[in-house]
């Protein structure tokens, strides 16, 4: 990838990391540029919208870029992008919008044949609760729009149903069945004339010690072993499939759930860049393909790649527990997990990633409940085999909430 001409535009840099691409970031998270190029612009906002308002980002990307991929594209991105003369490198927003709306999805998805938990949606209100309570309890209540399970509610009885229609009257929603079993995710790229997918990881979910939200995502374990391989293969080949023929192209994530008995249950998509991003890209800069160039030759800005995508990487998500909360000790660096929990720092973390043999550790400041706090990449598992942490990450764990919220 020629990071001379091709940039990656967001709130941070994290999702560039191990791609050699040129970045436009809001802050830095303390990551070093290394090799790469690193331009830090704050804004008000973390929007990658704000940052291409800045008459600097604009002289920047009209001299320089061919290319510009985006954290969350937008069309008035994608407006500004042409002015410039710069290619935009996401799926269309149009077309991204409307599929990872979780009302719309369950619907399309669910007309496309693919594997939907039984599920209605509407605006929230009275209608919708008695529409709901129809499916039979246990039940997760959604809005259409919500990130990392901030918008996500598991329900146990009907006095909670009412409850949360009435809380957010008027907002557009679903309420499902809820699916006992294995959260899996499946991340890919659709081209413009066929898909790749990746192999599927363990999707670490509503950990209380990583995350506030009882079915918040919080991490990828991608040497656990995956329930029913061959069927969540199957489904999420086809999930991506459906998701080209809607006009999705780049990088996609589908998130599935795997029960006890053998059924594998389409959750949600996400037609963008996902969290697991640099684990991709920091296997591909160890041996493979990359995700990322992948992404890049769906908008005809790098050469295709063959071969199929691997990953080895894994991580942790740590999210703020608390509203208000003093930063913590450790800074972001590469490192060690000893045995017992602690992070021994080796050295400062730059843009090429973790030397052989460490992991990274990015530390952001504290923002808000439910924000990112830290995330830890490592290579190899995060969990055992009854999906909990390791004794080592949950010391990690401990060590690193000891300073910024006293747990």
């Amino acid at each position: 990838m020629r990071g001379d001409s091709v940039f990656y535009l967001g709130p941070d840099p994290l999702p560039a990391l191990g791609t050699g691409l040129a970045v436009v970031a809001r802050e830095d998270c303390g990551l070093r540029p290394g090799d790469s190029e690193l331009h830090i612009f704050p804004t008000p906002t973390r929007s990658g919208r704000s940052l291409l308002e800045l008459p600097r980002v604009q002289e920047l990307l009209a001299a320089r870029a061919k290319g510009a991929i985006m954290w969350t594209g937008s069309a008035p991105a994608e407006r500004r992008l042409r002015e410039l003369g710069v290619r935009a490198a996401n799926s269309p927003a149009q077309v991204a919008r409307r599929l990872e709306n979780k009302a719309h999805f369950s619907m399309a998805a669910a007309a496309a044949g693919l594997p939907v938990p039984p599920t209605v949606t509407g605006v929230a209100g009275p209608e919708l609760a008695r529409a709901a309570l129809s499916l039979g309890l246990p039940l997760v209540f959604q809005l259409a729009r919500g990130y990392s399970g901030a918008a996500t509610y598991p329900v146990s009885d009907e006095a909670e149903v009412v409850r949360l229609c009435t809380e957010f009257a008027g907002h557009p929603g679903r309420v499902s069945r809820l699916v006992n079993g294995h959260p899996v995710t499946v991340s890919g790229v659709a081209l413009p004339d066929r898909v790749v997918v990746g192999p599927a990881c363990r999707q670490l979910t509503g950990i209380p010690e990583l995350t506030p939200h009882p079915l918040g995502s919080c991490g990828n374990d991608f040497s656990a072993a995956v329930p029913e391989p061959e069927l969540v293969r199957e489904v999420s080949v086809r999930a991506a499939e459906w998701l080209r023929r809607e006009g999705h192209l780049g990088v996609f994530g589908v998130d599935l759930v795997v029960e006890e008995g053998g059924a594998a249950w389409c959750i949600e998509v996400n037609p963008r860049l996902v969290a697991s991003v640099p684990l991709w890209s920091l296997s591909a800069r160890d041996a493979g393909p990359s995700l990322l160039q992948l992404h890049l030759a769906a908008f005809g800005l790098a050469d295709d790649q063959p071969g199929p995508l691997q990953c080895h990487w894994s991580q942790l998500i740590l999210y703020q527990l608390e509203d208000e909360v003093p930063a913590p000790r450790i800074a972001t660096g590469h490192g060690v997990v000893a045995p017992d929990g602690e992070f021994l720092a080796r050295g400062p973390l730059d843009l090429q990633g973790p030397p052989p043999g460490a992991a990274a550790l990015v530390v952001r400041r504290p923002s808000g409940r439910g924000r990112e706090l830290a995330r830890l990449l490592t290579e190899g598992p995060i969990t055992a085999a009854d999906g909990s942490l390791l004794p080592s990450l949950q010391g990690f764990v401990r060590r690193l909430r000891e300073g910024p919220e006293g747990a």
